[in-house]
């Protein structure tokens, strides 16, 4: 399988799933894992309206372009929150999608957001700019739609490296957690890329190195009290029956959900800076 698409709730939310081979070139894992990940994006959709989360990498440019015609029309009002608005993953296809299809607003923390997403041709497409930018910062509601009176809840990330949005769906019950929780990859690219069970490898010390040989490095030594009380706020208010990560496996079912959330608070405490000491890490050194 190199590209899927997951019907994630009742024809509502979905999906689209791209994967990549794990060979030491990407900096979203650590150089020693081997295998395939997949590159999510998800869209919510109503009758009248629909919502993407990321873009994706231009790479898969041709399949996401492919998978949004088959789930709605280039006439039905779409908006763009792209969950980091300087990753390529988020930004890479906005451009590309916003001239095939009906793309009405973009969400981001910075006023023009078209000046992020503009990233091929030789000549800037002014276009863009046409297209209005909702600021996005703190904690909002956005209606999806007017019909269903279906709101989603966006949220700063509560543990992030760069600007980070985090954005829970009351309806679908799903968490959209960016690029947390996204250590889930298969030795093979068949996955299967939702799970319902516990993953063998979703424990304490594959989620600390995970963390510590990607861009969470900085985490060993530091203070988390205020990072485990900021996750911790999450899963208490919201009602979440599944994690949507922009990388990796999908984890679906209260047991599931728990059990992330418990191996990286975990993790987390483990890592303050009561129990460890800051150090200096040389490029090229995993822990």
């Amino acid at each position: 399988m190199s590209n899927n698409i997951i019907n994630l709730f009742d024809d509502k939310v979905y999906a689209l799933q791209n994967l990549i081979k794990l060979d030491g070139r990407l900096s979203a894992y650590p150089n020693s894992f081997k295998g395939y990940f997949s590159s999510n994006c998800y869209l919510l959709k109503e009758d009248d309206s629909a919502f993407l989360f990321d873009t994706g990498f231009v790479y898969h440019q041709e399949s996401i372009l492919d998978q949004l015609s088959s789930l709605i029309s280039t006439e039905l009002p779409l908006h763009i929150i792209p969950l980091r608005i300087n990753e390529f993953m988020s930004v890479g296809n906005a451009k590309a999608i916003s001239q095939k299809f009906n793309v009405v607003n973009y969400y981001s923390p910075h006023p023009l957001a078209a000046d992020w997403f503009d990233l091929t041709g030789k000549e800037q497409d002014l276009s863009l700019k046409d297209i209005p930018t909702i600021i996005l910062r703190g904690d909002n509601k956005y209606e999806v739609g007017a019909s269903n009176n279906r709101y989603i809840h966006t949220m700063n990330a509560p543990i992030r490296l760069i600007n980070t949005a985090w954005i829970y769906d009351p309806c679908s019950k799903i968490l959209f957690s960016s690029d947390m929780f996204s250590h889930g990859i298969w030795n093979n690219n068949v996955g299967p890329w939702i799970l319902s069970d516990r993953h063998e490898d979703t424990n304490d010390s594959f989620v600390r190195s995970y963390l510590l040989n990607t861009r969470y490095w900085w985490l060993e030594g530091a203070k988390t009290s205020r990072l485990r009380d900021g996750v911790k706020e999450v899963f208490e208010t919201f009602d979440i029956e599944t994690i949507a990560p922009g990388y990796g496996i999908i984890y679906h079912g209260y047991d599931m959900v728990k059990n992330q959330f418990q191996v990286l608070d975990n993790v987390l405490r483990d890592l303050d800076n009561s129990k460890v000491k800051p150090a200096y890490v040389p490029r090229g050194l995993e822990r």
